[in-house]
C-alpha cells in the first residue's frame, strides 16, 4: 500500500528577496485548471531509515483530467501504472499485471483523489484535509500541507510542494521517518495523441 501511495503523492531560486504570501491557493488552481494533460518526466528518491543510500527510479508520466494517471518507471527496472477514479492496473516486467479496484480497496482510491487535487490545487479537498501553508518567493511557491485527519495523518507527517508554472518537486515525510522526493521535468500540455490515449486503455 505504501509503495503505491508514495507513486500517487506524489519538483521544483536565482536571486535573493524577501517571501511572502502573495499566492494564493486560489491563484495556483486557477494557474493549473489551464491544463487538461500535465505529461513530465520525474526521478524518484526515496530514503528509507536503515538504508545508505536512497532507493533511485527515474522515468516519466501523464496526467489527464479525463483519463486518469499513466505512470511508467523505466529505471531501475520497468514498471508500469495505470490508474482512473474505479481502475489500478500494475505492471512489472516479467510478471502478471496486478488490477486493484475501489470496490476492493476503497482507501487506495481516496489518495487517487487526493492525488488530482494535488496536480490541480483542488483548494476545496485540499483545505478539508490538510493544514496548508503558501509562501512564494522569485516567483516560485511552495505549499505545505499538514495532514489534519485520519488517516492521512497515520501515514504522513508533511507534504511540500514547490514550482512555478508547474508542480515541480513534491517531497513527502513519513511517521515512520522516511522521506520521499520527486522532481519532475521537461513538462508538456499539448493534447494526448491517439498512442497516448491508447496508454490508458
Amino acid at each position: 500500500m505504501k509503495k503505491y501511495l508514495t507513486i500517487l503523492f506524489s519538483a521544483l531560486l536565482l536571486t535573493f528577496s524577501t517571501i511572502s504570501s502573495a499566492i494564493t491557493l486560489t491563484d495556483l488552481q486557477q494557474l493549473f485548471s489551464k491544463n487538461q494533460v500535465v505529461r513530465a518526466d520525474f526521478v524518484q528518491d526515496r530514503y528509507i531509515n536503515g538504508l545508505t543510500a536512497p532507493i533511485h527510479s527515474t522515468g516519466k508520466m501523464i496526467i489527464s483530467k479525463e483519463l486518469g494517471l499513466w505512470w511508467q518507471q523505466k529505471t531501475p527496472f520497468s514498471m508500469t501504472l495505470k490508474m482512473n477514479q474505479q481502475r489500478m492496473e500494475q505492471r512489472i516486467e516479467g510478471q502478471d499485471p496486478e488490477i486493484i479496484t475501489a470496490e476492493k480497496q476503497p482507501q487506495l482510491f481516496q489518495f487517487n483523489h487526493l492525488l488530482t487535487a494535488i496536480f490541480t490545487a483542488d483548494k476545496d479537498m485540499l483545505e478539508s484535509n490538510f493544514d496548508i501553508t503558501l509562501t512564494e518567493q522569485n516567483k516560485y511557491w511552495t505549499v505545505t500541507l499538514q495532514p489534519k485527519l485520519a488517516p492521512l495523518n497515520k501515514i504522513f507527517k508533511q507534504i511540500i510542494l514547490n514550482g512555478k508554472s508547474y508542480l515541480e518537486k513534491v517531497t513527502i515525510n513519513d511517521m515512520q521517518n522516511d522521506k520521499t522526493e520527486l522532481t519532475f521535468a521537461n513538462h508538456k500540455t499539448m493534447k494526448l495523441s491517439q498512442n497516448e490515449q491508447l496508454l490508458f486503455r
